[in-house]
């Protein structure tokens, strides 16, 4: 840990003193949101800190914590426009600014559920604009893994620091900058200096970043500490301050696994055509596919687009494009924009590529009909959940682009199943 990152948590440290007393004198409610806050750190410090493995399923995409994520902005950006109508409705109304900084609340609440997760792209499958495959950060219908990608805007800017910046924004900017004059007009809408610790440690999290997908479990401590403030605005009752919190903690809890057996279910015929797409990918790579940059490489997981354009695969005229080129490399001729141009299985999400320089390991896969990552590629040879993959060695490191090996047999595709 940098000294910068010691000093982040001593600041957390030093926050929580005051952020208790300030929720002790703004009584009952303030302390059943503070308490509930700091109990959900706990746990998700402790799950990490415990089992990794079980944090990831927990964190990763379409998991508990994304959808607790989502009905917590939902809930949030619903109160916000609920108190507006009746802020309309007083007798005289409540000031201009406050009503224009709400409906702002709003709609950036409603915003960010959308964007988490992807405007329902994994939940009905359907492929993206090609704008958003070439240049999002993880292929998907949403703009901040465009802010990623160096590729869009000219320069990366991660997610974690947009987080950071928005709940240090939020709990410490917005309750000062009301004290001012011109602006006391949105002080119903400034949190209560209770939450100012839990927006320390979203802030702490983000920028030390202890586990990986530390961010989605900040992301979801952001959604609460903006749904707790919108709950506490008033004289609001005890118990609906608590399950206000606990509402959507319990909808991650239960949407999760119906949208992952529900929705998803099973499709056999599509996992047909995946394997013998994963087939067709092997057969390229063990043909000459990859580059020498990814024999030099020690290590990759990627994206296949990604490593494409990353220079580590050169599959642009081979089996999988059937002869025909990616966006994802230049070249002559004119690129295919279809999913097997952008390499997405048939529910749309990208085929993943891991390389291992040590072993010469390449392993495919396809998150499978739930969309989720049941495997963990860079320990396991085989497939768990519905995962569909594929795991081979390059004899002695694999043979450096050229051109296709014509001479490969490769397999074809289930009868029917060409895009």
């Amino acid at each position: 840990m940098t000294l910068f990152e010691v000093m982040l948590w001593m600041l957390v440290g030093a926050a929580l003193v005051p952020a208790h007393r300030a929720a002790w004198r703004d009584g009952l409610p303030a302390l059943v949101a503070v308490a509930l806050l700091d109990l959900l750190v706990l746990a998700l410090v402790a799950v990490a800190a415990i089992d990794e493995q079980a944090w990831s399923r927990l964190a990763q995409e379409d998991g508990v914590i994304e959808w607790a994520t989502v009905a917590a902005f939902v809930l949030a950006g619903a109160l916000h426009v609920a108190r507006g109508r009746r802020a309309l409705r007083k007798r005289p109304p409540a000031p201009r600014l406050e009503l224009v900084g709400r409906a702002a609340l709003a709609l950036f609440c409603l915003f960010v559920a959308g964007e988490e997760i992807s405007w329902g792209q994994r939940l009905f499958g359907f492929k993206p604009p090609d704008a958003f495959l070439e240049r999002n950060y993880q292929q998907e219908l949403n703009l901040h893994n465009v802010l990623m990608d160096e590729h869009g805007l000219g320069f990366a800017l991660e997610s974690k620091h947009v987080v950071a910046v928005l709940a240090l924004a939020f709990v410490v900017a917005l309750p000062l900058l009301v004290r001012w004059r011109p602006l006391a007009g949105a002080r119903a809408l400034a949190p209560p200096w209770a939450l100012s610790a839990a927006g320390l440690v979203i802030v702490a999290a983000e920028l030390s970043y202890p586990v990986s997908l530390t961010g989605e479990g900040a992301e979801l401590l952001l959604g609460l500490v903006m749904l707790a403030a919108v709950a506490l605005e008033g004289y609001p009752q005890p118990t609906r301050v608590g399950l206000a919190l606990l509402a959507p903690l319990v909808v991650g809890l239960v949407v999760a696994p119906v949208v992952a057996r529900l929705v998803f279910g099973d499709d056999e015929r599509s996992s047909a055509v995946v394997r013998a797409e994963l087939a067709l990918l092997q057969a390229d790579i063990e043909g000459g596919a990859a580059t020498a940059r990814l024999l030099d490489k020690g290590s990759i997981h990627k994206r296949v687009f990604t490593a494409a354009r990353d220079e580590y695969l050169a599959l642009s005229g081979r089996s999988f494009l059937e002869g025909q080129r990616t966006p994802a490399e230049g070249g002559a001729g004119v690129a295919r924009h279809d999913r097997r141009g952008y390499f997405l299985d048939p529910w749309n999400n990208p085929y993943w590529v891991s390389w291992g320089k040590k072993t010469g390991r390449v392993a495919l896969y396809s998150f499978g009909p739930n969309r989720l990552r049941d495997t963990e590629v860079r320990e396991r040879d085989r497939a768990e959940g519905d995962d569909l993959m594929v795991v081979f060695a390059l004899e002695g490191g694999g043979r450096p682009a050229g051109g296709p090996d014509r001479g490969e047999q490769v397999p074809e595709l289930p009868r029917g199943s060409r895009p």
